[in-house]
């Protein structure tokens, strides 16, 4: 099935699958909470300490709050404290908001900036796997690792199991059971146990390595840095690692402590306090587990893993591209779409998207020289593939400006040339065409030549070899001529710069004509003076046959002696 997906269906995708409160949002609420908090004491306390300088003022006038400050200055420094605090608490607020709409600008810039997300794809349901076919890479998605099929609104979502997802916008579906035609023919293998093959897809393996959440940890330090800008301190602080047992050590003591108390006194204030201490505390050990538990036990254990506790990561690098496999999904990326390498003190990155990146932990290389030898092809082929594009960017460029100018301007060619890149034309060709009186002279010597010496000629005059009579000898063909002098029109385009008649059209139009309006004049002239030369060799000839006849035999015959 062909789909084309734009930036529209996107936009769609994004918002079917929004989650209306996910960790995001209850940050969010979290944060503001506290601010609105800080705001309303602060306003309180502001209350309280307007109203002690009010009553402790004898006027309320300038003099009266002098005296006040003087006899009792210490409301007029809560008053102080109370609307810095109010004041910082706003500022707050709005600083949550405006970083929480960049971040949201941010994810859909970056949504629709993806290299892998719009254009012409293909999807092929086979019975083992989901294939997608797109114009820069190829996703083999096995049944096993899509945790399930959700009909949205305008999109069909195929929801995986490390979190991300594909999707089908409804638009291009053939008819309005194709969602539920798929759950019945490929429901019973999804969301199910994948074996060591289907993960691998039982193919020989380049790179592999134990994946974990470390694999990322200097990538996304450089991307949230790069993305956030002066609010990333901000977030480095909500990140700090120490959160999680401080604060479990911090609620453990004071359950203690309010059990301690409820137990003297016999409060039920303290003793639900005290309930409420150790169930937070609880509830961070939890949602906490993995801490807890150390770094031997990275992935929980779940029966839809084939294998304990590892998530085994393929990475191969070929000519076309990059094949990544990991849990039974496996994307062919070409080298055109990978954006650039990136490199931190424990792991390479091949970025395609500012938060899709390939991770190359240098654990899983055999030495040094085999990770720099790796990288160095993956630069290479980047390199050579953002090479290929540009040139062929600039030809396609190049190809459509020079059709353009050759289209407008034709006779934008200097005339040297034009002159050098025409054929040479025969020599008699070449000529201007001669006027009518020059032809006429022209013809008249020749017919002159032909017909032999005249009748009143001196007898000095007349030197003939002897046994050859000049009257019986044939007169010259003109077919020769005629055909030299005849011009080939397929070659001739442009009359040559010595030509005469050229030069009074040039200085006449200071617009040069196109060639082949030029090359029309040219050869309508030269054919015409091919006919008046044929005419007037005609004409010579049958004169010098009457003479001939009308001469006597005698006379022929004493000038032949």
């Amino acid at each position: 099935m062909r789909v084309d997906i734009d930036k529209q269906d996107i936009l769609n995708a994004l918002a079917d699958t929004r989650k209306k409160f996910d960790r995001a949002t209850a940050g969010l609420i979290v944060s503001l909470s506290v601010t609105a908090g800080l705001f309303l004491a602060a306003g309180f306390g502001l209350s309280r300490a307007i109203s002690t300088i009010l009553s402790a003022a004898p006027a309320p006038s300038l003099a009266g709050l002098r005296f006040a400050f003087e006899t009792e200055p210490e409301p007029f420094y809560l008053a102080g404290g109370c609307l810095a605090l109010a004041i910082i608490a706003v500022v707050t607020g709005l600083a949550i908001l405006k970083a929480r709409r960049k971040r949201a600008a941010a994810r859909k810039a970056e949504a629709l900036n993806h290299p892998l997300a719009a254009g012409r794809f293909e999807y092929i349901f086979s019975a083992d796997r989901l294939t997608i076919m797109g114009p820069l890479s190829v996703k083999k998605i096995a049944w096993q690792n899509i945790a399930k099929l959700e009909n949205r609104k305008s999109t069909i979502v195929f929801h995986l199991k490390d979190g991300g997802f594909e999707f089908i916008p409804k638009n291009v579906v053939p008819n309005d059971n194709f969602f539920d035609l798929m759950t019945v023919k490929h429901g019973p293998r999804i969301n199910k146990s994948c074996s060591y093959e289907e993960a691998n897809l039982a193919k020989p393996l380049k790179v592999t390595f134990e994946a974990s959440r470390a694999d990322y940890d200097d990538y996304y330090a450089h991307y949230f840095k790069k993305r956030d800008g002066k609010f990333h301190a901000l977030r480095r602080l909500a990140q700090w690692r120490p959160w999680t047992p401080l604060l479990f050590f911090v609620m453990t003591m004071l359950a203690a402590f309010l059990g301690y108390a409820a137990f003297n006194t016999y409060s039920l204030i303290h003793a639900g306090a005290a309930l409420a201490c150790a169930g937070m505390a609880g509830a961070i050990f939890v949602m906490n587990g993995g801490y807890f538990r150390g770094a031997a036990h990275p992935f929980r254990k779940n029966a839809a893993w084939p294998y304990a506790q590892t998530d085994l990561a393929t990475v191969t690098l070929a000519k076309d591209g990059v094949l990544h496999t990991r849990h039974g999904a496996t994307d062919f990326i070409r080298w055109a779409a990978v954006s650039y390498y990136m490199e931190s003190k424990l792991s390479g990155f091949l970025v395609v998207a500012p938060k899709h990146a390939i991770p190359l932990p240098k654990r899983a290389f055999l030495s040094k020289a085999h990770f720099e030898d790796f990288t160095a092809f993956a630069k290479r082929s980047m390199s050579q593939a953002k090479q290929e594009r540009a040139e062929a960017e600039r030809g396609r460029l190049t190809r459509s400006f020079g059709n353009n100018t050759a289209a407008q301007q034709p006779s934008a060619v200097k005339p040297a040339e034009e002159n050098k890149a025409q054929p040479k034309l025969p020599a008699r060709a070449a000529q201007a065409p001669a006027a009518p009186a020059q032809i006429t002279q022209i013809a008249e010597a020749r017919a002159a030549k032909s017909a032999g010496p005249s009748p009143k000629a001196a007898p000095a005059q007349v030197k003939q070899a002897p046994g050859k009579p000049a009257q019986l000898k044939p007169a010259p063909k003109p077919e020769p001529e005629k055909r030299a002098r005849q011009p080939q029109p397929a070659a001739v385009k442009k009359p040559p710069n010595d030509a005469p008649a050229s030069k009074p059209q040039a200085a006449k139009k200071p617009a040069a004509k196109p060639a082949s309006e030029t090359a029309a004049i040219l050869n309508s002239a030269l054919k015409k003076a091919a006919q008046l030369d044929a005419k007037a060799r005609q004409k010579a000839k049958a004169e010098a046959a009457a003479a001939a006849a009308t001469e006597p035999p005698k006379k022929r015959i004493n000038a032949a002696e």
